[in-house]
């Protein structure tokens, strides 16, 4: 008879070698490409795997504290951190923007509540048409932007991508109701608690600079849609990775741009998310389990109006659909990002996963390296 704890081992060291030959293949094929792949199950870290190249031309490897630039997988974070500031009693989900922050209320956004923020319910989520990278990581300028916006549809009554917006919004708001800076507080309530400051960021000091892979690739051809597409102003062109090179700019990644420019390591990423399922990492759990059951709850289901497509959205996460990333399990929740990078936990399996790249590719598909990675990882461990 089979020992069970012998077949676990053999299936974990199995998932190690059979990720890291995907990885490397992955980025054989691909020059520039860098990648890194980590999962914890029952709190426990059972893949850490990394591959490729950190910078365009081939030249520095991928190690296990490269730093990626996680793009819209840093919604995850933010998301997170609102959540810690709500349990500790200095947030409410139902409670006004403009309560925290009075400036904000201003053209029409007086009853917009946090909950409608992280559901991108807001119907605030376009971008200023001047906008460009400056502009964007400067934080105080960035705040008098978000007080002029004006909803272009009822708040409350559609859901739509708030692609950029979204992370000055809830960062403003926390900072005015905690009193310290955003990227502070995700440094004070997530890195800390988790051992991982030196792993995530939300401005990157400068010892973190050396670590940074590069972003190269392929540019989304936003500059090519019609001018009438809500996309196109929710990123304008003036803002898409690859296209603008600014994207790897010391000065980019040192500043706060919540919603796109957390930089992080896998194992920091998926740390953050198994530190809030089951028993968390290391018996340390970030949220109690009622937060998160109020999180990863549904609160909207339909048709994105920015991005056009079917939507699953609890609090500040998406949540698992069929045929989806997270292994289809309507109570996953994570986030994605550009380039085919993932965050995300599953509780009903005890499953945190991360996947994150620096090559930008458009239309991968079902060879998306966080796809072709969760399926392996799921297939491995038997779910």
């Amino acid at each position: 008879m089979t020992n069970p704890l012998i077949s676990k081992r053999q299936n974990l060291m199995d998932l190690q070698i059979q990720v890291k030959q995907l990885l490397d293949e992955l980025a054989e094929k691909d020059t520039g490409a860098g990648f890194q792949a980590a999962a914890y199950w029952h709190g426990e870290l059972v893949l850490n795997v990394f591959s490729g190249s950190a910078d365009s031309a081939g030249q520095r490897s991928v190690a296990s504290d490269t730093l990626f630039v996680m793009q819209s997988c840093s919604k995850g974070v933010v998301s997170t951190a609102i959540h810690i500031l709500v349990q500790q009693g200095k947030l409410a989900y139902d409670e006004k923007i403009s309560h925290y922050w009075p400036e904000f209320g201003a053209n029409g956004k007086e009853k917009i509540t946090l909950r409608q923020v992280l559901t991108h319910t807001a119907g605030i989520p376009l971008m200023p048409t001047y906008a460009d990278m400056r502009l964007i990581t400067d934080w105080r300028a960035m705040v008098k932007e978000m007080e002029k916006l004006q909803p272009i549809w009822e708040p409350g009554t559609k859901s739509g991508y708030h692609g950029l917006t979204f992370g000055w919004i809830l960062g403003e708001t926390a900072s005015r109701a905690d009193g310290r800076t955003f990227a502070r507080i995700v440094q004070d309530e997530i890195c800390k608690p988790l051992g991982i400051e030196k792993e995530l960021y939300l401005g990157a000091s400068s010892e973190a600079e050396s670590r940074m892979a590069e972003i190269s690739g392929e540019a989304v051809p936003i500059a090519s849609m019609p001018d009438d597409m809500l996309f196109k102003r929710v990123l304008p062109p003036a803002l898409v990775p690859v296209a603008n090179p600014e994207w790897n700019s010391p000065w980019f990644h040192a500043a706060a741009v919540p919603a796109v420019n957390v930089v992080a390591t896998a194992q920091a990423l998926a740390c953050m998310y198994a530190s809030l399922i089951g028993e968390g990492v290391k018996g340390r759990r970030l949220l109690e389990p009622t937060y998160i059951a109020e999180a990863n709850s549904l609160h909207f289901e339909g048709i994105d109006e920015v991005g056009l497509a079917p939507n699953r959205l609890g609090l500040g996460y998406s949540l698992g659909q069929e045929g989806d990333v997270m292994g289809g399990k309507p109570t996953a929740f994570g986030y994605s990002g550009l380039g085919g990078m993932i965050g995300y936990a599953d509780p009903s399996n005890c499953l945190a996963v991360a996947v994150l790249c620096n090559r930008m590719k458009v239309g991968r598909g079902e060879r998306s390296p966080d796809r072709l990675v969760t399926d392996l990882i799921r297939e491995k461990l038997g779910q």
